[in-house]
């Protein structure tokens, strides 16, 4: 896993964090110094137009200073000897002024482009201030900084004429609603910005922070899925091995049980021919002491039969066991092909064999005979092979010999269970056509002895076997298991719960 991605991710975070803090915090600091000044200047302004409503008032003398600009400044003496002056309503905001500036260590004032006052001209930056609000601007603001310890917010906001304003200012011609200046406020804020700045850096700090646990976490996570994923793909590889293995000894299991199946096919073919060769002997003797022409023809028929029908045996062997492309199979014919190839040796313990067939209507219940290529439907009189579960005939994709492979594991699994039961009881072999919704099966039961419950998960573990159904190597029913998974939806399962059962079971391809 490469770390280097996430750590730069992780890193151009913790910078974009970090301005938008910075910037935030400017933001608060400024917004709260700007509340500031405007509480200040509402303050004044206030105050301002309450002195001009109430209008000149007198005031002793010796209290005041600053009048000689004003020629028209009256002075009266009153009878109990006092010496009051009238003062105007900007006298008063500039006295007030001046106790707040002195109180606060903050510089109010008030400036005019026409001031009756000359200390109410603007200077350098209050001009600027005065330029951009007759532009248009509401307000006036900016932050004069010199260092840490000097920084002073200076603002500005503009006064207008209302109509006791024109008492004193009629003769420069203002009318009510003109800026006839402004108000300015400028204080000291250093100590505001700087615990403002000491809040964001250590708000930064922890973000610092933060981000080093996390690249650390980062990098520890890297090497331990790093060495995690070598760990996996080593256990891939092994894996890989291992199955590479288990395929060649699955590949060698299932040649060993086609082998073992053509010595089985072999058997049963000597089994098949004995009777029919005893009976060619037979014949060849009987031609020998023919009396007559005719008992020599009659005898080399039945010869000729005997032969044909050896002939058509060895065809019916060789399917199981040829291999072959992928065709599509009618399940019903592969299946009593195979049970024509074992009917021999059924017959010889005494195994009865009854096919079931519900795929696609009534159910019908058959028995094998002896006969060649007939079956027996109970109650129902005698059918061929192609007129037997005719009505529903059920198609499969894949390989012959494969599917008659299956089976003749499965009906040879039954056989050798059947043949320990004791001479005389019933042996009997079910084999049932069934649909389970989209699926078709084939269910091979016995009435052999029950399979005991330790031992059901292991019946198709290689080299497994029980001692009494299904003894032998212990490859038989493994080798199906595999075998049946090669066909469309293709399994081999045991299911006990009617009678004792071996269930292939696939996804059909057909049916009619």
């Amino acid at each position: 896993m490469n770390k280097y991605p996430f750590v730069i991710i992780t890193l151009v975070f913790f910078v974009l964090l970090s301005c938008y803090e910075l910037y935030q915090g400017y933001s608060n600091f400024r917004t709260s110094v700007l509340n500031k000044a405007r509480d200040i200047t509402d303050v004044n302004r206030a105050f301002g137009y309450w002195s001009a409503e109430v209008g000149t008032i007198y005031a002793p003398s010796e209290n005041l200073s600053g009048l000689k600009y004003n020629s028209e400044t009256k002075k009266e003496i009153t009878e109990q000897g006092l010496n009051l002056t009238s003062i105007n309503p900007a006298y008063m905001m500039r006295m007030s002024s001046k106790e707040l500036n002195i109180a606060t260590g903050m510089n109010l004032r008030l400036i005019s482009d026409k001031p009756i006052n000359p200390l109410n001209s603007p200077d350098g930056w209050e001009k600027q201030g005065l330029k951009a609000m007759r532009a248009g601007e509401k307000e006036y603001s900016r932050l004069e900084y010199t260092n840490l310890h000097n920084i002073r917010f200076e603002y500005m906001t503009p006064l207008f004429i209302n109509g006791s304003c024109l008492r004193c200012h009629e003769y420069a011609q203002y009318k009510t609603g003109d800026m006839r200046g402004a108000m300015s406020v400028s204080f000291p804020v250093a100590k505001e910005h700087n615990r403002q700045l000491r809040f964001t850096l250590l708000t930064i700090l922890a973000y610092l922070l933060v981000t080093a646990l996390v690249i650390r976490l980062i990098v520890l996570s890297s090497r331990e899925l790093k060495k995690a994923w070598h760990e996996k793909l080593k256990n891939i590889a092994e894996l890989e091995t291992e199955m590479q293995r288990r395929e060649m000894s699955e590949a060698a299991l299932i040649h060993k049980t086609r082998s073992s199946s053509i010595n089985e096919i072999l058997r049963m073919v000597a089994h098949h021919w004995r009777q029919p060769l005893n009976n060619i002997g037979l014949l060849i003797q009987t031609i020998q002491v023919a009396n007559t022409r005719q008992e020599e023809d009659e005898a080399s028929v039945q010869a000729i039969k005997i032969v044909r029908e050896m002939s058509e045996t060895i065809d019916l062997f060789t399917s199981a066991v040829k291999a072959e492309n992928m065709v599509r199979m009618d399940v019903k014919e592969m299946v009593f092909d195979t049970l024509k190839l074992l009917r021999p040796e059924f017959e010889s313990v005494g195994i009865e064999v009854y096919i079931l067939c519900a795929m696609g209507g009534d159910s019908e219940e058959i028995q094998m005979t002896a006969e060649e290529n007939l079956f027996h439907s109970c109650g129902r009189g005698r059918f061929f092979c192609d007129d037997v579960c005719g009505f529903s005939h059920v198609y499969v994709y894949g390989e012959e010999s494969m599917f008659k492979q299956i089976l003749l594991i499965l009906l040879k699994n039954s056989y050798d269970c059947l043949v320990e039961k004791k001479h005389g009881e019933d042996r009997l072999i079910t084999v049932r056509f069934m649909k389970k919704g989209e699926y078709a099966q084939i269910e091979i039961c016995d009435n052999g002895a029950p399979i005991d419950v330790e031992v059901k998960h292991r019946l198709f573990e290689p080299y497994f076997s029980t001692k009494g159904c299904g003894a032998g190597k212990g490859i038989g029913l493994f080798t199906a298991q595999n075998l049946a998974s090669n066909f469309d939806g293709g399994d081999l399962f045991f299911d006990d719960t009617n009678g004792k059962c071996f269930v292939f079971r696939f996804l059909p391809c057909g049916h009619d």
